[in-house]
């Protein structure tokens, strides 16, 4: 008697592993990433805004206004907004050295995703202390959909071994 109590038990385990395995969330697989091609228009260390700005300009008058509170190490490159859009991140940072690099650009899923890293300087390293305004302006191809920013950080070293 004792060897089908010993079965049955089997039986019940075998079919409640066999039931969790079928009762998994169903995970959806975002439609496949498109790379949007972008190009720097312009970065540096100046400007006045006053929090962080992570956004996407798709207007020439907007632009005009936003470009005129920031002092890029060299003038802007033009951008015709009937075929491109501008992305533009600008963060204030407590000193120099500090430096925004926009990754990538890709559609995902219907959403534009916007990846850059902050670096910063390290430990090791001599900046000047004063406010600053780390940012970077790209071009990107004119589409439709929200915008996501993702930052990552990331620290240099200065020290020469």
């Amino acid at each position: 008697m004792q060897d089908k109590d010993t079965l049955t038990v089997i039986a019940a385990a075998s079919l409640l592993v066999a039931m969790s395995a079928c009762s998994r969330p169903y995970v959806e697989i975002e439609e496949p990433t498109e790379s949007l091609v972008f190009e720097t228009i312009g970065v540096g260390q100046r400007g006045f805004v006053a929090d962080t700005l992570e956004t996407v300009v798709k207007d020439s008058l907007v632009w005009s206004g936003m470009s005129g509170n920031l002092s890029p190490l060299e003038p802007f490159k033009p951008v015709d907004f009937s075929q491109a859009m501008v992305g533009l991140i600008a963060m204030r940072v407590e000193s120099g050295g500090y430096a925004i690099e926009v990754e990538s650009v890709e559609l995902v899923a219907g959403e534009i995703v916007v990846s850059y890293v902050l670096n910063e300087p390290g430990s090791d390293c001599i900046a000047l202390m004063a406010d600053a305004l780390a940012f970077q302006a790209v071009t990107i191809r004119r589409t439709e959909g929200d915008v996501r920013f993702v930052r990552r950080n990331e620290s240099y070293t200065c020290s020469i071994n």
